[in-house]
């Protein structure tokens, strides 16, 4: 009888740790080389690929129309002026490397990225910045 309850919690055990990591996020990394950023999201939007690559390029620098003003709908979409958007957020990571000549040389920008998968809104919301230690000096 002992036997099966080790077994038994053997087996609970097991199934506990094959959850805990599934559940693990997916994070999303784009990289660009000049200026030298790189952008994280911490989970996928639920948008197109284009879309998210897109929103990374607006963060970074890149020219794109795909941010726009808060509580705006897309003219071109009658779905989201009658039925509302289908919004999705995440927390997107904008670390800017060697930003500073001396330690402490990146600054990190976090993000607050808001998108409807419907139509063209978008709002990524600066939430902080901070300088990290993470290049060495040249």
């Amino acid at each position: 009888m002992k036997n099966l309850r080790i077994i038994g919690l053997i087996l609970l055990l097991s199934a506990l740790t094959i959850f805990v990591f599934a559940d693990e996020p997916v994070q999303t990394t784009y990289q660009y080389t000049n200026p030298d950023i790189t952008i994280i999201f911490s989970e996928p939007l639920n948008v197109t690929a284009e879309r998210q690559q897109s929103i990374a390029n607006n963060i970074a620098g890149a020219t794109t129309n795909y941010i726009v003003s808060p509580g705006i709908a897309d003219p071109d979409n009658i779905i989201c002026t009658l039925f509302g958007h289908d919004l999705s957020t995440t927390t997107v990571t904008a670390t800017h490397h060697k930003v500073e000549k001396f330690s402490p040389r990146c600054i990190v920008d976090l993000y607050h990225v808001t998108a409807c998968s419907r139509c063209n809104y978008t709002d990524a919301e600066l939430i902080s910045s901070f300088h990290i230690v993470c290049c060495p000096e040249d």
